[in-house]
């Protein structure tokens, strides 16, 4: 079965990494077809372009999206993550972040006397809720009392489909 993989290179060191990435799948011989889209803060700076509706329906067929590192210092900090990962998450229901860990080495494992074959796990958040949201402001703003707020909300569904998801993993 051949797998459509979606390929977001991004910026920076986006394209080597997922190129490498993709190397890795080839070689466990898993089948892929990917198409690369041009997206992140250089496409941004270059043509005002982030992630459109026609490129996010475009998305919606194909079986997974890699996304390398995207942003670059010359965007201002907010619009890369809102209009594109953000957006991405919303738009496509992509509500679990998924972080595997398995230790490669003695020196990297964070728990006193053990090793590397003690430490096999996964970290599963929500990725559609609390701070995603978007729920912020500013109360103050210029003055010498600014304070930033941070509402994070969680619903029921969000929070049993996350907890379900990793019962079933």
């Amino acid at each position: 079965m051949t797998h459509r993989i979606a390929v977001i290179g991004g910026d920076g060191i986006g394209p080597e990494v997922t190129a490498e990435a993709l190397k890795v799948v080839r070689a466990a011989g898993v089948d892929i077809d990917t198409a690369e889209f041009d997206l992140g803060g250089a496409r941004y700076l270059r043509d005002g372009e982030i992630l459109s509706d026609e490129t996010l329906d475009e998305l919606r067929g194909y079986d997974a999206i890699l996304l390398g590192a995207v942003g670059t210092p010359d965007v201002p900090p907010g619009v890369i993550e809102r209009s594109l990962q953000i957006k991405m998450r919303f738009q496509l229901d992509l509500y679990i972040n998924l972080r595997p860990i398995k230790l490669l080495h003695e020196s990297l494992c964070p728990i006193k006397e053990k090793g590397p074959a003690d430490v096999d796990m996964a970290i599963i958040r929500e990725n559609t809720e609390g701070a995603y949201a978007g729920m912020h402001g500013f109360a103050h703003k210029g003055q010498p009392l600014e304070v930033a707020t941070q509402t994070m909300v969680y619903t029921r569904e969000g929070v049993e489909r996350a907890v379900r998801y990793a019962f079933e993993l």
